[in-house]
């Protein structure tokens, strides 16, 4: 089972759009329940190569 990212910095960036915590959007928290165990792994790769490339800025 996939855990969630989130660390409980629960904030949505409003220049990027994603939350300051686990950089995830809005959608992919609220349907997070919902995926399966495959697009969420996506959905953690996904928010960790954004969190590399907007904290580098």
């Amino acid at each position: 089972m996939t855990e969630s990212p989130c660390i409980g910095v629960c904030h949505i960036n409003k220049e990027h759009q994603f939350c300051e915590g686990c950089f995830r959007s809005q959608d992919e928290i609220a349907q997070w329940l919902a995926l399966s165990d495959d697009q969420k792994k996506e959905i953690n790769e996904l928010a960790s190569e954004r969190q590399i490339k907007l904290i580098s800025f």
